[in-house]
C-alpha cells in the first residue's frame, strides 16, 4: 500500500475513534480520566473552563483531605475540595466545599463515588468540552468534521488525478 494512502487510512481511523470516544464520554457512557470545571465555585483555584486531569483515589482515603476531587452527586459530577473525611460503618465519606463558597456542601459523599483527585489543571482547554456537552453543539461539530473530512478527501482525489500521468 502507498505510504500516503496508509497515512490517510490511519488518520481516518484515529479521527473516527476520537469522535466515538468524545460522543460516548459526553453521553456519560465512558468514564474519562479528566473533567471540566463548569462553574465558579472553585475560583480562584480553578476557573470555569479549566480542564482537570484526574489521578486515582488513593487507598488511604484520609490523604484526600485538602485535595480537590471530582465526584458523582446524583448523576452530576462536582469538582470541590475535600475538607473532611470520616468513616461510617464499612465505608468512608468525604465532606467537600468549593473554594469560593462560604459553607460546605450540604451532603456527604461516599468515597466510592469519587472519580479521582485533581492532578493537573489546564485553563481554557475545557471550554471545548463545555461547548460540546450540549447535544445541538455536539451534533453540529460532528457534522462539520464529517463535511470537512469529505471535502478534504475529495480535494485530495482531484489533486491526485491531476498529478497522475
Amino acid at each position: 500500500m502507498d505510504p500516503d494512502k496508509a497515512l490517510g487510512v490511519v488518520g481516518y481511523v484515529v479521527l473516527t475513534v476520537v469522535l466515538v470516544y468524545l460522543v460516548l464520554s459526553v453521553m456519560g457512557i465512558v468514564k474519562i480520566p479528566w473533567a471540566t470545571v463548569g462553574g465558579f465555585s472553585m475560583e480562584p483555584t480553578l476557573e470555569a473552563g479549566t480542564l482537570v486531569v484526574l489521578c486515582p483515589v488513593p487507598s488511604n482515603v484520609t490523604s484526600l483531605l485538602g485535595h480537590v476531587v471530582v465526584y458523582d452527586h446524583y448523576g452530576e459530577y462536582i469538582i470541590h475540595r475535600v475538607i473532611g473525611v470520616y468513616p461510617s460503618g464499612d465505608t468512608y465519606y468525604i465532606v467537600t466545599k468549593g473554594d469560593a463558597n462560604q459553607v460546605a456542601d450540604p451532603w456527604e459523599t461516599p468515597v466510592n463515588q469519587v472519580y479521582g483527585a485533581v492532578c493537573l489543571g489546564v485553563q481554557y482547554i475545557g471550554l471545548i468540552t463545555l461547548t460540546l456537552r450540549k447535544p445541538p453543539t455536539l451534533i453540529l461539530a460532528i457534522v462539520v468534521l464529517l463535511v470537512l473530512w469529505l471535502v478534504l478527501d475529495e480535494t485530495e482525489k482531484r489533486v491526485n488525478s491531476r498529478d497522475a500521468p
